[in-house]
């Protein structure tokens, strides 16, 4: 997708006379695994958007076993966990409290989408927290944050 946008000059509000951004959109997905989660434990880890673009978030998918067992429709697995995530370039927290991960990913075929799209800048470090309230399970997730990198073009 290629688009432009107005740059606003100062404040929330843009002015015809600034400057137009020319932007490019290319799909991207970035993973986080967090494998071996046993009951009562909260794992740590996230990624970090690459320095070349900015990162659009529109949807959100997990894929969660036990033991690598295989799985089909029926026998999908729904973790007791929590997570939450921190977007540590701006400092906020994308939920109020740890969200459990069923309400807010969905899976492969039919991923979570978000109302807004989420914009992190490049090189921000997006800090996940997953904790399993579970009495027995160990889980393995595997969680997609699916978008688009954005590259501007000659600022």
């Amino acid at each position: 997708m290629v688009g432009q946008v107005r740059r606003p000059t100062v404040g929330p509000m843009s002015s015809p006379n600034a400057p137009t951004v020319q932007y490019i959109e290319d799909f991207f997905v970035y993973g986080a695994n967090f494998l071996a989660i046993a009951p009562g434990v909260t794992a740590n880890g996230g990624f970090q958007v690459q320095a070349d673009s900015d990162f659009k978030l529109t949807k959100l998918g997990a894929v969660t076993d036990v033991a690598a067992a295989g799985q089909d429709d029926s026998t999908r697995i729904f973790p007791l966990a929590t997570m939450q995530i921190v977007d540590t370039g701006s400092g906020q927290q994308l939920f109020s409290i740890p969200i459990p991960i069923g309400a807010i990913f969905g899976n492969g075929e039919l991923p979570f989408i978000l109302p807004v799209p989420r914009i992190f800048k490049a090189r921000s470090n997006i800090a996940i927290a997953i904790a399993n309230y579970d009495a027995a399970q160990t889980y393995n997730i595997r969680l997609a944050f699916i978008g688009n990198k954005i590259f501007t073009l000659g600022n």
